[in-house]
């Protein structure tokens, strides 16, 4: 029989070969993991069977190919910093009032219609006026007082003139002429009251005159009737004295926000050019104005720009842009780009 020592060697030797066994059967081989071909993270590509393996092989790429920008982004946005968008608006946008309330008897002009400056839009009522006018007309022409006091006046002095002869004759008395001379300065005094009359009623004719052109709407400027807000008939308050719109179109304005970064590449009385309309037709403005201070709410500074516009060639509300980057395309190209010639417009 084994001696217990031997026994215990034994044991000591099979115990660690089962763990080890029993430990390799209980813990199973891991699959390769297969690439799923729809999994977006990891991409994959055919090897040609003539590279090292000999044979087709997918391959995983390691590194996640990242998505670029397109190569002319900085070139793109430098020339967008240099546009700058508006829209043209008229150049003088005025709403035609009526500087007395009233009934409009006559409205002369319709929407569309091209008016001069000076001509008359509209008439209010103003009967009453002209039989004022009519009576401070003759009021003014009555002469009849201004005679009858030059009249007396003579016969006081010429009958000065006769009691200084009687009296170096001792024919009349001092008394007698100190009487007609007091009456002479009466009679001046009535013939000075007579003319200062006659001159206050005809500052009362000039004063109606005036009074009835204010009742005729007149045009301030050459322009457009946009809008016809009062028909014949109509009263007009002084709450709401507008009769009609009127708008300079024979010149544009265009006003910009120009960032402050670009505030020094534009001075007034500077040339500038413009892109206008869907077909960016290039043609050059006028700066009238910039502004001295800086808006705050959008950190730019506002600048008026003058569109020539007598062939009414382009429209109110169409796009603009101003071109102040030096990679913008010079008048001349642009003119072969348009096949039309880019000048300089009179103011």
């Amino acid at each position: 029989m084994m001696s217990r020592k031997t026994v215990l060697s034994l044991l000591a030797m099979i115990v660690p070969l089962g763990v080890f066994g029993l430990t390799a059967l209980t813990d199973p081989v891991q699959p390769k993991q297969k690439t799923s071909a729809t999994d977006p993270s990891r991409k994959t590509r055919v090897l040609p069977a003539d590279e090292s393996t000999g044979s087709p092989e997918v391959a995983t790429s390691r590194q996640a190919i990242p998505v670029s920008a397109p190569l002319h982004t900085e070139k793109h946005q430098s020339e967008s910093n240099s546009v700058i968008e508006a829209f043209t608006e008229p150049y003088r946008d005025i709403a035609v009032a009526a500087s007395e309330m009233g009934t409009l008897a006559v409205v002369n002009v319709k929407e569309g219609d091209v008016v001069r400056q000076g001509e008359i839009i509209a008439v209010m009522d103003d009967d009453v006026l002209q039989a004022s006018l009519e009576v401070a007309r003759r009021s003014m022409s009555v002469e009849g007082m201004l005679q009858s006091a030059q009249a007396d006046l003579d016969m006081r002095r010429a009958e000065q003139d006769k009691l200084k002869q009687l009296r170096e004759r001792n024919h009349a008395s001092q008394q007698e002429v100190d009487r007609v001379q007091t009456e002479i300065r009466v009679a001046e005094a009535r013939l000075l009251s007579v003319r200062e009359d006659l001159e206050v009623k005809q500052l009362e004719f000039r004063r109606i005159e005036s009074q009835l052109a204010q009742r005729s709407v007149r045009a301030p400027m050459d322009g457009v009737i946009s809008d016809l807000s009062r028909e014949a008939g109509e009263f007009v308050s002084p709450s709401d004295p507008t009769i009609a719109r009127l708008v300079q179109l024979d010149r544009l304005l265009i006003v910009f926000s120009v960032p402050l970064a670009q505030r020094n590449d534009i001075e007034k009385d500077q040339v500038v050019n413009l892109r206008i309309g869907r077909s960016e037709e290039l043609v050059q403005g006028l700066v009238e104005y910039v502004s001295p201070t800086p808006d705050s709410s959008n950190s730019s500074v506002r600048v008026k720009v003058r569109l020539p516009n007598a062939d009414h060639r382009h429209q109110s509300g169409e796009r603009a842009e101003l071109i102040l980057s030096s990679d913008a395309p010079s008048t001349e190209a642009a003119a072969q780009k348009q096949s039309t010639p880019i000048a300089r417009r009179e103011q």
